[in-house]
């Protein structure tokens, strides 16, 4: 239990060392870990799952649910992306075009387990934290190591490598949008939440993780318009991913 406490007292003293002025999202965060430091003082063990065991979670579903996980095959790892979803403007007669996103994946995997009411709130307040260095290797909010980074290969090939997973070359096979909700965005960029994915590996593909969900998104949506909007625009986004093989 004393392992627990100093986890979840970590996460409190991050918040304590940035600045006092939070964000709703980031205020909703931080007041859910000072609750779970207090059950656990009270009441000890019984409150926890064992380990980090991923074997009865539950997916996140919207009001149009996504495919259903595909049979035999079982949740590996739980990770809380945050970088930018990527958009072209070729003129400003037209909208912006989709180039990909880049994030780094933080592991969130044994917060899911034990703490799903801290991920629940977890991705609107990363994305109020300063965006990770490309393919960087910084702890992320609430001191989540980091797992692995997303990319793509190609204009509809999404990458997701994980030193524990491989490498995993997947395709969108359907969206829902995100629910009305849902934090649509910081710092100016306000046009919406990406939206939910259901994503499946490709024949190349080499990674362990067949399936993947893009759920709980934040952010990331682009300007309606290309008018007055650069060349190239970078939408700050965080998304839960959870990867299944």
């Amino acid at each position: 239990m004393a392992r627990l406490i100093l986890f979840l007292l970590a996460f409190s003293l991050t918040a304590l060392s940035m600045p006092t002025r939070w964000s709703a999202d980031e205020a909703k965060f931080y007041s859910s870990i000072s609750k779970e430091i207090q059950n656990i003082r009270k009441h000890g063990n019984d409150i926890r799952r064992p380990g980090c065991e991923l074997s009865d979670l539950k997916l996140p579903q919207s009001s149009k649910p996504l495919p259903n996980i595909p049979g035999g095959q079982k949740l590996l790892a739980v990770a809380v992306g945050r970088g930018t979803q990527n958009y072209t403007c070729e003129s400003e007669s037209e909208k912006p075009t989709p180039r990909g996103a880049l994030a780094t994946l933080f592991d969130a995997s044994c917060i899911a387990a034990n703490y799903p009411q801290l991920l629940a709130s977890l991705t609107n307040a990363a994305l109020h934290l300063q965006q990770p260095e490309p393919f960087s290797n910084a702890p992320g909010a609430a001191r989540m190591p980091v797992m692995g980074h997303h990319f793509f290969s190609n204009g509809t090939t999404a990458v997701f490598e994980a030193a524990n997973m491989g490498a995993s070359s997947v395709i969108k096979i359907e969206a829902v949008d995100a629910p009305q909700n849902s934090l649509p965005g910081v710092c100016g960029q306000l046009d919406g939440a990406v939206p939910w994915l259901f994503l499946e590996s490709i024949p190349e593909s080499t990674g362990k993780a067949k399936s993947i969900y893009r759920v709980n998104t934040a952010g990331g949506s682009p300007p309606k318009y290309c008018t007055g909007q650069p060349k190239e625009i970078t939408v700050q986004y965080s998304a839960e991913y959870w990867f299944y093989g």
